[in-house]
Formats: C-alpha cells, sequence, structure tokens
C-alpha cells in the first residue's frame, strides 16, 4: 500500500526527467548564441564535495553520505553570456538520487537599462537567514530536511526573468510555463515525515493532482525593488501553484474505518514585502507574505472539511557585527492564519525564532559556528554547530553535530535523528 510520501516522492522523482529535455530545448539557443558574441570568453570552474553523517541515537547508521561533482561554465561576451551546471552524484542513503543532474542552464543578455535570463535557474527573493517567507519561486527539496546547505534545499526552476534597471530601483518580471512542486522524502528514508494512524485504520492514497501544462497554468510574477540612502526594500508578488499539495480525502466507517486521500496542488496568490536598514553595527531586516486563499486541514483526522484561509506570515530579523570577526543573527517568525477556525490543524499563530553565531579564527582560516531554531508553539528545536576549516583557499574541511529535541512539532519529530557529520570541499 502506498503512503503519502511514497506517492510524493514519486511523482517529484519525475521531475528529474525534465533536466535533459529543458537541455535539449535549450541547445538550439546555445548553437545560435555564439554566432552573436564578440570576445568570448570561456570560464570552466566547479568543486567536489563529501558530505557524511552518523546518527548518535540507536544503531549509529548513515543518516546522509553522498558525494558530488558539481561542473560549471561560463560563456561571457560583450552583450550576452552562458551559464550552464551539472551534478555528477553518488548518494549511499537515497539511491534515487545517484547519477547526473543538469542543475542549471540559462542564457543572460544585458542591454544598457534592462536585462534578460531564460532557462533552468535559481531565483531567490527576501532577505531571511535559513528561513522561505518571501523566498518562495525556487521550490525546496526536503529529502534530507534541514540537515544539508540552504542552497542545496532549493531546486532551480525553468524561467524567464525580465529586469528593467534604474539607478535606485529595479522591476523584474518573471514567468515559469512549467510547474515544479517541492520534493518529499519517502518513508523509508531517515528524514521521512511522521503520520501516525489508529490500528483500525486503512489508508489509501492516489497520485498528486498536479496543474496541466497548459499556458493558463503558468506561473507569473514581479518584484519592484529599491535601493536608497539607508534602506532598501521591496515590493513583490506572484500568482502560483502551492509546492506542496492540499490532502482531500474521502472518509468509509465501519469495522475498519478506510481514509482515501486525493493530494492537489492548488492555485495561490501572493503579495509580499522585504526591507533592510543599516543602523551603525546591525542591520535590520524584515519580510512579510500575504496568500489568499490557502487551504488547511482539518484537525480531527475524520473530517472530511478543509478550510480556505488568507494566511500572513512576517518575519523580523536583526544582524550584529561587533567586530574581531564576530557575526550574530537573531529572527522571530510567524505564521498567522486570518479568520481563524478552531477546527484547522494548524495553530492560528506558528511562531519560530531564530539565533546564528559564528567566530572566525586563525587569520579568517578556522571558523566556528552555531545555528539554533526553536519552535515557540512545540518547544521543540534543532541546533547545528559546525567548524569550518580552510586548509588552502580551495579546501575546506567542515565537522559538526546537529541536535533535535521535543516531542512533537517539525523538529520534535526527528529527535532521533542527532547526528555528527564531516563535509570536505575542493573548489577548482
Amino acid at each position: 500500500m502506498k503512503t503519502l510520501l511514497d506517492t510524493l516522492a514519486t511523482k517529484t522523482r519525475r521531475h528529474k526527467g525534465l533536466n535533459l529535455s529543458i537541455f535539449g530545448v535549450l541547445v538550439p539557443l546555445w548553437l545560435i548564441l555564439p554566432a552573436n558574441l564578440l570576445g568570448i570568453d570561456f570560464d570552466p570552474q566547479g568543486f567536489a564535495d563529501t558530505y557524511h553523517a552518523v546518527g548518535l541515537n540507536g544503531s549509529h547508521n548513515f543518516l546522509s553520505s553522498r558525494t558530488r561533482l558539481r561542473f560549471e561554465m561560463w560563456i561571457t561576451g560583450n552583450d550576452a553570456s552562458l551559464f550552464a551546471s551539472m551534478n555528477a552524484i553518488n548518494n549511499n542513503v537515497i539511491k534515487s538520487n545517484s547519477g547526473l543532474e543538469l542543475r542549471e542552464a540559462f542564457i543572460d543578455y544585458f542591454a544598457d537599462n534592462w536585462d534578460v535570463r531564460i532557462g533552468r535557474q535559481l531565483i531567490i527573493w527576501g532577505k531571511a537567514d535559513g528561513l522561505a517567507i518571501t523566498d518562495i519561486i525556487s521550490p525546496k527539496d526536503y529529502t534530507e530536511f534541514i540537515a544539508q546547505d540552504f542552497d542545496d534545499i532549493r531546486l532551480p526552476v525553468d524561467a524567464l526573468k525580465w529586469r528593467l534597471l534604474f539607478e535606485q530601483a529595479n522591476i523584474e518580471f518573471l514567468w515559469l510555463p512549467v510547474f515544479k512542486p517541492a520534493i518529499l522524502p519517502s518513508p523509508d528514508l531517515p528524514w521521512a515525515f511522521k503520520f501516525e494512524y489508529p490500528q483500525n485504520f486503512q489508508v489509501i492514497f492516489e497520485e498528486p493532482i498536479e496543474p496541466d501544462l497548459t499556458l493558463k497554468n503558468s506561473e507569473v510574477g514581479g518584484k519592484l525593488s529599491f535601493y536608497l540612502h539607508g534602506i532598501d526594500f521591496a515590493f513583490s508578488s506572484f500568482y502560483t501553484w502551492d509546492d506542496l499539495p492540499t490532502i482531500h480525502k474521502t472518509i468509509s466507517t465501519g469495522d475498519t474505518i478506510v481514509i482515501h486521500y486525493y493530494p492537489e496542488h492548488h492555485r495561490l496568490t501572493f503579495i509580499g514585502v522585504e526591507f533592510s536598514r543599516p543602523l551603525g553595527d546591525f542591520i535590520l531586516r524584515g519580510e512579510g507574505a500575504f496568500y489568499k486563499d490557502k487551504y488547511f486541514e482539518p484537525a480531527d483526522i475524520l473530517s472530511e472539511s478543509l478550510f480556505k484561509k488568507n494566511s500572513l506570515d512576517w518575519l523580523l530579523g536583526i544582524d550584529w557585527t561587533p567586530g574581531n570577526y564576530w557575526m550574530i543573527t537573531a529572527q522571530l517568525a510567524d505564521d498567522f492564519i486570518l479568520n481563524y477556525n478552531n477546527a484547522i490543524k494548524n495553530d492560528e499563530h506558528t511562531m519560530l525564532a531564530t539565533l546564528h553565531i559564528s567566530k572566525k579564527f586563525l587569520r579568517q582560516t578556522l571558523e566556528l559556528s552555531a545555528m539554533g531554531y526553536y519552535g515557540i508553539n512545540d518547544k521543540d528545536f534543532f541546533v547545528r554547530t559546525g567548524v569550518d576549516y580552510a586548509l588552502t583557499d580551495e579546501l575546506h574541511i567542515l565537522s559538526g553535530i546537529d541536535i533535535f529535541g521535543g516531542n512533537k512539532g517539525i523538529f520534535g519529530q526527528f529527535d532521533n535523528n542527532d547526528e555528527v557529520w564531516i563535509k570536505a570541499k575542493y573548489n577548482f
């Protein structure tokens, strides 16, 4: 019997098959582009890294074990450039993630007061550190949850990005013709989200329903950014699809209770705002995200009702650089459901606090850091400590410990996944 995570993981893995098809679409453009460039420069680069994490509880199994070779290529000219990056991955824990992957592949064209980027790319919005408030364009890969670099959690999207450039402002337009969902881990993996049902329940999951590949199902958005004296701020909007599906269900009662789940992605309208203001040794940051008609599931497992509500996510953060290579960042975030109904599974306010501290030593070759997340509602937490030593400018050795705690909540469910990890990275 398929579980929800089995179904979602199978469905999202199919999107990896799009890598080469998107590449094939871009190849004709690549062949045309060099003819229009003058003074072409070719700049290959990349890195190799290896990461391994062993659990501190139970049987001390590997919770993560992966090695990656990233090759990146820039071809640049007077008014255009091409970038492509490809991963060769061997993953000993998530076997399906092993193989070749086209990470990014896009073309840039530059004019006097505008530019355009076409192809597979990462699009990053927002000012938050390790959290996604307005950073909603690139979906997320949760197969190893938060125990990986945030840059690796983001997934590239196939998009057209056009910007109008002014002295103190930019206007950005986005068009995403192909929907790409978030990726969830299957139940056999260490980072699978936990679902528990009584013994007399039978649970059936259908494949997630995704939008058809039609023009009307495109995702479109834009962002207006201002860079003024003493403050940066931006307004954004995105007509999108929810990266995570809503779980519709039907229920049959009897000696055995049968719950039939029908996951489906729904439209979302997003409006965002963000700002950043330096104040001496401090930088004050903030973000807000308003979602119109977002679906929420009921608290009662035997209820078929869904709730369509508006919601407001916000974050305030402060960065402090007191000198001597110290860096301290604190953030407070809230997910607020407007016009709340007590029958909703989520709390009216879901609050999260973070603290990040780092210090460099030995002529900046050694960095010690700690990043902590605390779920205020469920009193659960996650702390990652790390040591980063630069043997050379190109070669870094890193190690640390991840600690999860709590009886419930997004972090508490991984209370048995405390781990020690080691990583090596070589840039070339």
